[in-house]
């Protein structure tokens, strides 16, 4: 009989066990999930909504059509993965990509060793807003709708007239800049913005 009580009592204390290992099995996947894919949902509560849509290879392929013959430092504004940033080091800029998600940030950093392109490319994770666009006479857009009239002011006060603009999915705003150029690409349109001559 008191083998059997010690049978059970182990029993129940491994169940005990099990479950505390299975709790703590699920909280530990529940903060990863949310460590993961937080940086990927946070910008739906933000003022200006910029989800991350990556930049078609067609798109890419277009914005270094319109560029070529540029060579001034590149800055991308909301660079995501890093495609624009990285293809236009390889072109022979020195480029740089702003974005806010962390782990983009961190796969556009690999992604420019594995190409061989780290020196002359940098990527920041970091708020456009807060970033000084003066230095930079081509600039590569990736905005949202709503946010485009807030940036085509910032871009006003902060770059000369004689940048090279391209923005991509939507225009900047039509009261401060006409575009020269409308190029359809299904559901990336690009608006190129050429210095007057």
């Amino acid at each position: 009989y008191n083998e059997y009580k010690s049978y059970l009592r182990m029993n129940v204390e491994s169940r005990k066990r099990r479950k505390v290992a299975f709790g703590l099995g699920i909280a530990g996947a529940i903060t990863a999930s949310v460590a993961l894919a937080g940086p990927f949902i946070m910008p739906a509560f933000r003022r200006h909504c910029l989800p991350y849509l990556p930049a078609t290879d067609n798109t890419v392929r277009l914005i270094f059509n319109e560029l070529k013959g540029c060579k001034s430092p590149l800055i991308d504004l909301g660079s995501g993965d890093g495609r624009v940033v990285i293809e236009a080091a390889k072109r022979g800029f020195i480029s740089h990509g702003i974005e806010l998600n962390v782990w983009l940030v961190l796969y556009s950093r690999l992604n420019a060793i594995l190409n061989r392109v780290s020196k002359p490319t940098s990527f920041y994770r970091r708020d456009l807003w807060k970033v000084n666009l003066s230095p930079y006479r081509t600039i590569v857009v990736f905005g949202g709708e709503t946010m485009m009239s807030d940036l085509s002011k910032k871009i006003k006060q902060e770059v000369p007239d004689d940048a090279f603009i391209i923005s991509c999915r939507f225009p900047l705003d039509e009261t401060l800049y006409t575009p020269t150029k409308l190029i359809e690409d299904g559901p990336n349109p690009l608006w190129v913005y050429k210095p007057k001559s």
